[in-house]
């Protein structure tokens, strides 16, 4: 397993640990539900923005870890001439124009307040079901990743 496979299995675990605390605190109902998306949403997003920048260098077949990880394939470093992106860097480089890791990037400010209009529809923010889906995601591309990696 690659070092940076390896970092991204870590933020991955660590992430896993942050939302069962705040899946237990809603349970306790000891804090107001938005309050807890406040503390925990921010932690629990740099783990998994740390988890998908560790996966693209992984994708890369870098092993050279950086001291922090990318948290977009624009931010990758430059491969060696004659070397092309990995297809899963370019699926990758799309989610981030408009799927769930554009989502993840989006500001926890943003995110983190509900909106609502004068509609019956009601705009929900970011909540722990959302981080549940989202890590789902980064557990299912960490897996294709993987997959690509042993295959070469």
């Amino acid at each position: 397993m690659s070092h940076p496979l390896a970092y991204a299995n870590q933020s991955l675990y660590h992430a896993s640990i942050l939302l069962s605390g705040w899946r237990a605190e809603l349970t306790r109902q000891a804090a107001p539900e938005s309050q807890l998306t406040l503390a925990y949403a921010p932690g629990v997003r740099e783990h998994l923005l740390d988890g998908y920048g560790w996966l693209l260098l992984a994708a890369c077949r870098i092993r050279q870890a950086p001291e922090k990880p990318p948290h977009s394939v624009s931010d990758l470093p430059t491969l060696p001439d004659g070397i092309v992106p990995p297809a899963e860097v370019e699926a990758c480089a799309q989610l981030e124009q408009g799927g769930w890791v554009a989502a993840l990037r989006a500001p926890i400010t943003a995110m983190a307040t509900p909106r609502r209009s004068d509609s019956l529809a009601v705009e929900m923010g970011t909540s722990l079901d959302q981080f549940d889906a989202w890590a789902k995601s980064l557990g299912q591309l960490a897996e294709q990743i993987t997959d690509a990696i042993d295959e070469s």
